[in-house]
């Protein structure tokens, strides 16, 4: 008789974690939204701005979906935060920040900065310290999009 697969001690990992982002989105949201901009918004538009790259480079660099990114970089452009142009090679989109976006950045950046200080006061410094340590340590382990370890 086969015996059942045993349950994992600790539940859901992925579960656990998208609850706990949702959390962090909603102190951050509410800071950024004076803005009209969102963290998710606000983490594209940085990842940007340090410098042009393609839309491929840049969907690898975030293990992002490509369709996914476009998606998401949609309202940036139209808000002319970003601008998608055709690349090199005309089938590659380029990716840059416009001054308009880093004009976005740079009135934007106290308000990430007041949302990460809740974030820390809330958790303590140390605990945020570790939990990016522990983040960082399980990107180390976990296969890249690739299948491949990093």
């Amino acid at each position: 008789m086969p015996t059942a697969p045993s349950i994992p001690a600790f539940g859901c990992t992925c579960a656990r974690l998208r609850k706990l982002t949702r959390r962090l989105t909603r102190i951050y949201d509410a800071h950024l939204s004076a803005q009209g901009i969102k963290v998710t918004q606000y983490s594209l538009l940085a990842n940007a701005a340090r410098g042009e790259r393609t839309l491929s480079e840049f969907a690898a660099e975030l293990e992002m979906d490509r369709s996914t990114l476009s998606r998401n970089l949609a309202p940036l452009a139209e808000q002319g935060w970003v601008s998608i142009a055709v690349g090199a090679d005309p089938r590659s989109r380029s990716i840059s920040v416009t001054a308009a976006g880093r004009r976005k950045l740079k009135t934007t950046l106290p308000l990430w900065r007041k949302a990460q200080c809740e974030v820390e006061a809330i958790l303590g410094a140390a605990s945020v310290g570790e939990l990016h340590r522990e983040i960082e340590r399980a990107l180390g382990a976990l296969p890249t999009t690739s299948g491949k370890r990093p």
